[in-house]
């Protein structure tokens, strides 16, 4: 069972997918892990993805200082305007939201398989090699392309 500290260690060596499989294999294990969901949400990058994890600490410890401020620095700037005027931007701000929800945490998305997809799905690597392969290829009658026009228009 891999532990928060081998997370921690991933991510300080840059190994963001390796702490995320880390982190969600202890969640897997104990889903009330404040330090596991705080974990997760420093290596994810979609901030949806990133909410959820902080509003699943706070079902757990509505006085998470670390989730709070992760919330908080999600939510988008407040309007100066608004501000001036001294009008609220929402009426309840997504941390009082997660507040008042059950104290179960939510999955953020499926886990990440470290072996391949799930049978009948393309693996992502295989889309991202053929997806380079081809751009390769295009770049290159693109190219050939253009240099044919140019040196038949300055040729003759």
């Amino acid at each position: 069972m891999p532990t928060l500290d081998d997370g921690r260690n991933a991510i300080n060596q840059g190994n963001f997918q390796q702490a995320r499989l880390i982190f969600e294999a202890i969640l897997q294990e104990n889903p009330r892990s404040e330090e596991a969901w705080l974990g997760l949400a420093d290596v994810l990058t979609d901030t949806e993805d990133k909410r959820i994890c902080y509003e699943n600490v706070l079902k757990i410890n509505k006085q998470n200082r670390v989730a709070r401020e992760g919330l908080r620095s999600l939510e988008p700037e407040e309007d100066q305007l608004r501000k001036a005027f001294g009008l609220q931007q929402t009426p309840t701000s997504r941390e009082e939201m997660a507040a008042e929800e059950e104290d179960e945490p939510t999955m953020v998305s499926p886990p990440l398989e470290a072996e391949s997809a799930e049978e009948g799905q393309t693996p992502t690597m295989i889309l991202v090699a053929v997806g380079l392969a081809l751009s390769v290829v295009v770049m290159a009658v693109g190219g050939g392309l253009a240099f044919y026009i140019i040196t038949n228009l300055t040729s003759g």
